[in-house]
């Protein structure tokens, strides 16, 4: 098993449910939105784009064997020109499926994830499962650890820590209410990067899309 996992992947590792398999209802609606933002981190740390005001400007074009970082790369390359980071989300949000199939086949190839055939009444269908629900505790109890003060907060645990609040994974990453609370009151205390806060912003704008369609 490959255990080099880029901060995008343990994201979407953490919306695994460890029991039960696929993703967690609760994450569906906003996992694609934060997956974008995670890869656009990795994207920037690479020194692939260059995010400033919000504003995400491509530097480096090169192809990538990565096919996830390739995906994201090929339509900036595709688009040439700076296009605002919440833009770029909402972009990929339409495109959600196409992420979630893109993630679990690289997931898969690296022996990370499994998928088991299943039917529903007639129809088949395919639901994913961790293959070490181990590997991924040590994930969310670093996450868990980093937010209740008990270890270093790094760069990536703490935009890590945000992705998956954002996903609303904090009830899988704090079962427990009380050190739940504890760890909203110190996430509220960390400051927002260009990308979580574009992130945010566009969950904000699908809630009110959504509820402009049901009113």
């Amino acid at each position: 098993m490959d255990k080099s996992l880029k901060l995008s992947e343990k994201l979407f590792c953490l919306a695994v449910n460890p029991k039960k398999g696929g993703i967690y209802l609760n994450a569906t609606a906003a996992i694609t939105m934060t997956l974008t933002g995670s890869v656009f981190v990795e994207l920037k740390q690479k020194g692939f784009v260059f995010i400033n005001r919000g504003m995400v400007h491509l530097v480096n074009p090169i192809i990538q064997s990565d096919e996830i970082l390739e995906f994201f790369l090929n339509r900036l390359r595709l688009k040439n020109k700076d296009r605002r980071m919440r833009t770029w989300i909402a972009y990929f949000h339409a495109r959600g499926r196409k992420i979630q199939k893109l993630f679990i086949h690289h997931l898969v190839q690296k022996n990370v994830l499994r998928i088991e055939k299943r039917h529903m009444l007639f129809f088949p269908y395919n639901r994913v499962f961790l293959k070490d629900p181990v590997m991924v505790d040590h994930i969310r109890k670093d996450v868990e650890n980093a937010l209740l003060g008990s270890s270093v907060l790094s760069d990536d645990l703490l935009i890590l820590a945000m992705m998956a609040a954002k996903t609303n994974l904090l009830r899988r990453i704090f079962p427990d209410k009380v050190r739940r609370k504890l760890a909203i009151r110190n996430l509220k205390k960390l400051p927002e990067t260009e990308i979580s806060k574009a992130v945010q912003e566009a969950i904000v704008m699908m809630h009110e899309s959504v509820f402009a369609v049901v009113t």
